[in-house]
Order: structure tokens, then sequence, then C-alpha cells
């Protein structure tokens, strides 16, 4: 990204560690969480340090999302020096915001006396008219519900344009500058979305809301939500070599173990005999194009409508799948191998909150 003598300051997961906190929780991708624990809740920052005197900080920009009925407080004040005279004594400025035992109209007073700005309501927000190698932030969020600020960033100066136009026109704060920032806010945002256009095929740090798009490109169909997103990430990176051998036992096999942790048996019709055929009933299909997929667990039918829209994209041409959950199973003639789930019929008192199957092998007192 050219950055035309603009600089960024990254507020990240070591900076706001060393922040005073309340009712937020630090997250280690740098994002604050905010629960329904409090009503009232902070976080004062350390101060950022430009490493150049008078500098004239320009933005201060996050991603907010809210749910609930809560409003964001930003204050924030600039100056040369990191400390201040209090009661005679010289006092470093970020040892007094960052005490937890100084009240919290105190420090609202030193940001006042420092000709700080506040706003409300906003999560992007002009810094214009400070003015100093430091920089002071004092976050405050009100109100019930859950929130998440993340991706909080500073810039130095806001606006990139304003060198651009003859010196009548640049007065800093005035209302053409102010003017000309909306539309330098929005080049920059653009200009790192294009920089950062790697991160969205990047599977580990692609968005949620990207991975459908991805899985497109590849010519997977996804059906709704029905999958999550930890699962659609490691369907993606699995995709690949399923793909170059769709059509065939090994990827119905692999695609399957992708969301099964337990033991997967695939039984193809046309390779039993007349005898092992009629011994299985519906089990392995009717027609030589079927197979049968059998998985030692309880059923599951969540996990059955996962595999069936999956197994429908990987399996041979003309060919019908048939997935059964086996679990434990006491009786003869209802999917039991004595070798994989087998079991002695023991009945037993069945709870309706206990995903308990009227089998023969539970009955309700």
């Amino acid at each position: 990204m050219a950055n035309y003598g603009q600089r960024k300051f990254v507020l990240n997961h070591s900076r706001l560690k060393r922040s005073l906190r309340q009712g937020f929780k630090l997250r280690e991708d740098g994002s604050l969480l905010a629960t329904e624990d409090t009503v009232h809740r902070f976080c004062i920052l350390g101060r950022l340090d430009s490493n150049l005197p008078d500098c004239k900080w320009g933005r201060l920009a996050m991603r907010l999302e809210l749910a609930g009925d809560m409003i964001l407080t930003i204050r924030a004040f600039a100056s040369n020096q990191p400390e201040f005279i209090q009661s005679g004594k010289v006092t470093s400025v970020d040892d007094f915001l960052l005490d937890d035992s100084v009240p919290a109209q105190r420090k609202e007073k030193l940001f006042g006396l420092a000709n700080g700005v506040q706003y409300s309501g906003q999560r992007d927000v002009l810094l214009y008219g400070q003015e100093g190698r430091y920089l002071w932030l004092w976050l405050e969020l009100d109100g019930v519900g859950t929130a998440k600020l993340s991706d909080l960033r500073v810039y130095a100066p806001g606006d990139i344009f304003l060198d651009t136009f003859p010196q009548v026109y640049q007065n800093d704060s005035d209302f053409f500058h102010r003017y000309l920032s909306i539309f330098s806010s929005l080049y920059n945002d653009l200009d790192e979305t294009i920089d950062s256009l790697a991160t969205y095929i990047d599977l580990d740090t692609a968005p949620a809301a990207v991975l459908p798009v991805l899985a497109g490109w590849m010519g997977l169909e996804l059906d709704g939500d029905l999958l999550t997103e930890k699962e659609l990430r490691r369907l993606l990176r699995a995709a690949y070599p399923l793909l170059s051998v769709k059509g065939t036992r090994q990827a119905v096999e692999g695609i399957v173990k992708l969301f099964v942790e337990e033991p997967v048996y695939i039984v193809e019709r046309n390779l039993l005999s007349g005898a092992q055929q009629e011994s299985g009933g519906s089990l392995y299909g009717d027609t030589p194009f079927d197979f049968t997929i059998l998985i030692n667990r309880g059923s599951d039918e969540k996990l059955r409508s996962k595999l069936q829209m999956m197994v429908e994209q990987f399996k041979p041409l003309r060919s019908r799948a048939n997935i059964v959950f086996m679990g434990d199973c006491g009786t003869l003639d209802g999917f039991s191998y004595l070798d994989v789930n087998g079991a002695v019929l023991q009945n037993s008192p069945a709870s309706l909150d206990e995903s308990s199957a009227l089998t023969g092998m539970y009955y309700l007192q």
C-alpha cells in the first residue's frame, strides 16, 4: 500500500493487553468482547508514540458489532509531553490514566483540560485538532447487550488529498478539509482491502462469509448453513485431493471421514455374493449401482443431512448411496455385526432427554 506520508498505528493484542480494561475480554486476535455481565465497560490505552513532535493525528477507525441497546463513546487527546503537574508533582499521564484507583471523573477532567475530543455513537471518527507526539484514547461502552470491537487503528494524518490542492485551500479542520476526509477515508479503506485480497483466499484468514464463495469456485454446492465454519474450512483444505479422485470409493470414504471420527465401512452391492445380498435385505440396496455407508455411531439426523449433501457430489455417476448409523444393536435383523456393533440385549429404562430410541432395548417407566 502506498502510504503517501500517512502512518498507521494498529491497536493489536500486545498494545491492548497493557491497557486498563473493565467489562471487556481481550481475545488473541486483538478484538475486545463485551458481555452482558455489566452495563458499563471501558478501555483506556497507554500513549501512542508517533516519534514526531506536533504530530497531526487524523482518524480513529474500528469494526464494531453490536447486539442490544448500547452506545460507544470515544475520547482522545494529544500532547508533546508524557507528564503533567498534579498537586505540585510531576506525574506520568500513563500512570495516572492506567491507575484503577483514580476516579473516572478525574481522568475525564484531564481529557477536557487537554482540549481532547469526545464522540458518541460512532466507530469512525476524525481526530483533527489533536496535535502532539503522543495520543491517548479512552473507549467506553454503555448499555445492555453484547459487542465486539476489532481492527482498531489510528491514522496520522487522516487526510492524504489536502496536499494536492493549492495552499489557500489547506486550512486544517475547516469545512473543506473535513469534507475531503470523507473521500480520503474511503480511498484508504479501499486501498487496504486491495492490499489484503490475498487473505481472502487463504483458508486460515478468509472471513467466514467468503468461505461459501471459495467452495463455489471449486464446484462444491452447499445447502444453507448445514456446515459450521470449522467444518467448511476443513472441507476446503481437503477439496483438491478429493476432487482429483471424484467418483471413486476413495473420494466417498475421504469426504465421510471429514465429518465422522468413528469407524466407517463402505459396502458395494455388486461385490457381494448372492447369499450376502439376500441376507442384507434392503441394507445393501436393490441394484448393482447401490452402495452402503455404515457408520459405527448412534443416529444423527443433522450429520446424515451433511453427509448426504457431500456424498452426492463425490459418488460415482448413477450410483445410489445408503447411509446407515449402526450404533449398539442387540437384534440380529437390525444391522448388527458381531465384530462391530453387536451387543447383548439388556432392557433398561429410557428418558426422553437422553436420545433413547425405542428399538426394544429401552422401555418407559
